[in-house]
C-alpha cells in the first residue's frame, strides 16, 4: 500500500505549491479525485510504465528524466528527489512524511510551507536559514 501524497518521483505532494493552492487546488498526482494540474497529468515519470510505485522499484532506477528532476529541484529549491526516494525505500513512507512535516513547518503559523517559495504561503515568514 503507498501513501497518496507521496509521488513516484518521491515528491510530497502536500508541499507542493499547486496542492497549497486553495483558488486551484491540485490533489496530488497519486490522486484518483480531483483535477490534477496539467504539468502533473503531462509528466513523464508519473506516466511512466516501467515503475511499480516508486521509481527506485524501477530495473533503470535513476533514469535520465529522474536525474533532470533531482538536479532542477536541487539547483530551484534546496530538495533531492534522489534523497527523497532512498530515505523512503530505507525507512518507510510515514517515517518520510514525519521527516518532511518536521522540515516544512511554518515557525509561525505551524502550517505546512511549500518548497516552491522562500515563505510561507498562509502567513507570508520568510524561510529562515539552516
Amino acid at each position: 500500500m503507498k501513501i497518496n501524497s507521496i509521488a513516484p518521483c518521491g515528491m510530497n505532494c502536500t508541499l507542493c505549491h499547486s496542492f497549497q493552492d486553495s483558488k486551484s487546488k491540485c490533489p496530488g498526482c497519486r490522486s484518483k479525485t480531483g483535477i490534477t494540474r496539467k504539468s502533473c497529468s503531462n509528466c513523464a515519470i508519473r506516466n511512466c510504465d516501467k515503475k511499480e510505485n516508486y521509481c527506485f522499484e524501477c530495473d533503470i532506477f535513476p533514469c535520465k528524466q529522474l536525474n533532470n528532476l533531482d538536479k532542477r529541484y536541487r539547483m530551484r529549491y534546496g530538495m533531492s528527489m534522489l534523497d527523497n526516494l532512498h530515505y523512503i525505500q530505507n525507512n518507510g513512507e510515514k517515517a518520510f512524511l514525519a521527516n518532511q512535516n518536521k522540515k516544512y513547518v511554518c515557525p509561525e503559523c505551524n502550517k505546512p510551507r511549500t518548497v516552491h517559495y522562500d515563505y510561507c504561503i498562509y502567513c507570508k515568514q520568510e524561510k529562515r536559514i539552516e
